[in-house]
């Protein structure tokens, strides 16, 4: 059981970090491209977070707690929960700030879809690094 377990947990880190590697290209290919372009990519950024991101991370978080139960306690798998649970609950605060900017970005509010931009990237940034530090220790433990 443990083994299909992490197979299917593997899976998910996998369509999740995919996914987050995906939004950043099309971030870095549509942002910048002037208001339509913005306007296209608030929205498909919207819609992968709803239907591939949000089940990818809420997918991980229930296999690693199911997980969790059949590990081996330890410091090093105590500081890959705490990075995993880092990437999901700075995803799920990104999350809110894809939806937050998709609908400024509809209402023509672009100073403040910027600095909702902004600040999305940033916590981007820290879900990818939390991600990769709980994915590393992971690979690492097995």
């Amino acid at each position: 059981m443990k083994s299909i377990l992490l197979a299917l947990h593997l899976v998910f880190v996998g369509l999740w970090l995919g996914c987050v590697l995906t939004e950043a290209l099309f971030e870095r290919a549509l942002l910048g491209q002037g208001r339509t372009q913005e306007l296209l990519l608030s929205n498909l950024h919207k819609r992968v977070d709803l239907y591939i991101e949000i089940p990818a991370f809420m997918l991980v978080l229930m296999t690693g707690g199911m997980l969790w139960h059949q590990a081996q306690p330890g410091m090093l798998l105590h500081i890959k929960v705490g990075f995993g649970l880092l990437a999901i609950l700075a995803n799920a605060y990104c999350v809110y700030l894809v939806f937050k900017r998709h609908r400024l970005a509809v209402n023509g509010l672009w100073s403040a879809f910027e600095k909702t931009d902004h600040l999305q990237h940033k916590i981007g940034a820290v879900v990818l690094i939390a991600m990769l530090m709980a994915l590393s220790i992971g690979l690492y433990l097995l």
